[in-house]
């Protein structure tokens, strides 16, 4: 894993901290675990790199070594999925996107958590998991009311902006979650600094085919009605609704922002647009709220746009609706994993309290109520504060619909939107071909069987699901 090498200034200070940190006594079963190695496949992203930071904390304080594997985000659903299909138990926890967790928790390839949430023998006794927010670690974690695995922090998806070329331009962007800030006032502000002359983009879209089941997805909310809100992909039936007038439009938008693009743009991923983004070239991008620091916020490596942006939600369409995104990484323990106990003393070491707070300050995300609350949080990431409402009551989890299928699904939204950005297609045809490839991979998951009575519960259209107390998950 790259992991960034701390300065030796910041070294002897992060040391000083650590004397000053209460110590906390080991119990038996925890300390038998010294000598054990622990495997882990995480995907190359700025919020594993600042938990990594305290890797070599956590072998101190108990034996265990901490062996990482890191891979590219676009390949990691592959490599993951390889390694626990061939069930030989290489890594002993992995790192698991929300959108993935009913695939492969169906299939069997994660270990329930909450037997060692209640174990005293082997998790600390002010671990306190009712201290993550509820939405955030059942939308992360629980499939058919069981945990399986715990957050590293939870966000959600917004846009970036440069405020000084706005200024520049004579205007000044919205507040986040403003009315004002609509998919036509961020193609309009776009539109007006866009100029490629000078290196400067209006957006810096990410079209690239593997990228439109995540970043294509706010526009296709934003297109719904207060009326269509929830059927956006599948109606109470599951029957496929996606071939509509409203995700036309949003097809159409999304290719909009092709105008401030260039023309070499078709297979732009998070990377590509990033880049261009940090090198000061382009007035606005996709972010990721866990991304922010480590993308657009660290001066030592984004000299030429950190301290200049903007941070605001993505765009409310024509109706005022506003994508509800859900987006988390967590750790699970692999069912197949020889070292269970030890792989769980680091999980819930590195989800502390304690850990989460500190990490705060390199870049990793919050997902608990006192993180959130943190001075630590406000001073190095003040940016985070302002979503701890939206993430308690409005995020929806289930906005990616949480199915086995929904890798298929967003696949086929990726490819059909794609060929859009080419121009192999139209939005009208690329609709429709997503309504025909969506039904039948649903026909194939057996959601159309006469009789089936065991479908599953359509969470998102009664939320309060996700909100019991955490504790309360099996």
């Amino acid at each position: 894993m790259n992991i960034v090498k701390l300065s030796a200034a910041t070294a002897a200070g992060l040391s000083l901290l650590l004397l000053a940190l209460p110590a906390h006594a080991q119990t038996e079963a925890q300390k038998a675990l010294a000598g054990k190695t622990v495997h882990f496949l995480a995907p190359s992203m700025p919020q594993f790199a600042a938990l990594a930071k305290f890797f070599p904390e956590f072998e101190e304080k108990y034996g265990i070594k901490i062996v990482v594997d890191e891979v590219p985000f676009e390949n990691y659903r592959q490599k993951s999925l390889v390694e626990m299909q061939q069930g030989t138990g290489t890594y002993d926890f992995f790192a698991v996107d929300v959108m993935w967790l009913a695939e492969y928790a169906a299939a069997g390839f994660l270990e329930p958590l909450m037997p060692y949430v209640k174990n005293g023998d082997l998790t600390d006794a002010d671990y306190d998991i009712d201290d993550f927010l509820p939405r955030v670690i059942s939308g992360t974690g629980v499939f058919n009311d069981t945990l399986y695995t715990l957050p590293i922090g939870a966000g959600p998806v917004g846009t970036t902006f440069r405020a000084d070329v706005a200024e520049k331009a004579g205007f000044k962007l919205p507040e986040r979650f403003s009315p004002e800030f609509t998919t036509k006032y961020m193609y309009d502000a776009a539109k007006k600094v866009n100029n490629p002359e000078s290196n400067m983009i209006g957006f810096a879209n990410i079209p690239g085919r593997w990228f439109w089941g995540v970043t294509y997805l706010p526009y296709l909310f934003a297109f719904q009605t207060p009326e269509t809100k929830g059927d956006e992909y599948v109606d109470k039936d599951w029957k496929i609704t996606i071939n509509n007038e409203r995700t036309i439009a949003s097809i159409d938008y999304f290719l909009s922002l092709k105008e401030f693009m260039p023309a070499d743009s078709a297979n732009w991923g998070i990377g590509e647009a990033t880049a261009v983004y940090q090198a000061g070239n382009a007035f606005g991008t996709w972010n990721y709220q866990d991304f922010v620091k480590g993308f657009f916020e660290d001066p030592e490596t984004q000299a030429k746009v950190a301290g200049k942006n903007v941070h605001l939600h993505t765009p409310a369409g024509p109706s005022g609706v506003i994508d509800p995104w859900f987006g988390a990484w967590s750790l699970g323990v692999s069912k197949d994993s020889k070292n269970k106990e030890a792989a769980w003393t680091f999980m819930q070491w590195v989800t502390s309290k304690d850990v989460q707070e500190r990490a705060t300050q390199y870049g990793a995300g919050p997902s608990r109520h006192s993180t959130y609350k943190s001075e630590t949080l406000a001073k190095y990431q003040p940016w985070w504060p302002g979503v701890y409402d939206f993430m308690l009551k409005e995020t929806n989890p289930d906005e990616r619909v949480r199915v086995p299928e929904w890798a298929e699904i967003s696949d086929i939204m990726g490819e059909e939107g794609n060929r859009v950005w080419i121009g192999e297609i139209d939005s009208k045809t690329a609709a429709a071909n997503m309504e025909k490839r969506m039904t039948d991979a649903m026909r194939k998951g057996g959601y159309y069987i006469p009789g089936r009575n065991d479908l599953p519960k359509q969470q998102w259209r009664d939320l309060t699901y996700y909100d019991r107390l955490p504790s309360e998950w099996n």
